[in-house]
Formats: structure tokens, C-alpha cells, sequence
């Protein structure tokens, strides 16, 4: 990949996000959810689920795709 050049964009590097403000706009790696490791599961509106998750991240995976999620204090989780 070609780097930018500051000079030919007229830009100064005070104008330029580093990579940690990048990631803070974006989240990180690939996607703005969380993910971080826990108790909590999460089951898609097309029946994709997925289990070992923060209560944080699957409440951020609904909110973001749609479906339920659930912790291991759920006791009616069944995608668990």
C-alpha cells in the first residue's frame, strides 16, 4: 500500500488523525462493536448465533444487526 504524502495533499500533520483516533471513530479492528470475552450469547435475525461474549458486545451486536442476546443469568438462552 502506498503511503500519503503530507506535502502534495497540503495537509500538516496536526490535520492528519493518528491511529489510535482512527480507531476510536471506527472501533478498531474492522467493525464498532466490542470484543471482549464472557458469559453472554447472541443469535442473529437469520438464526447465526454465536456464545462467549460480553454483555457489552452482544448488547452492541444487537443494537447494530437486530436479533436477541442473552447472559448465562438468562435461563431461556437455548443458541447457548
Amino acid at each position: 500500500m502506498k503511503k500519503l504524502n503530507l506535502e502534495k495533499l497540503k495537509l500538516a500533520a496536526e490535520d492528519v488523525l493518528q491511529r489510535s483516533q482512527m480507531a476510536g471513530i471506527y472501533g478498531g479492528s474492522g467493525g464498532s462493536c466490542p470484543s471482549a470475552f464472557g458469559t453472554c450469547g447472541y443469535n442473529s435475525p437469520d438464526g447465526y448465533a454465536t456464545c462467549g461474549w460480553s454483555r457489552e458486545t452482544v448488547e452492541c451486536f444487537a443494537n447494530r444487526y437486530g436479533g436477541n442476546w442473552c447472559c448465562d443469568s438468562c435461563g431461556s438462552a437455548t443458541y447457548c
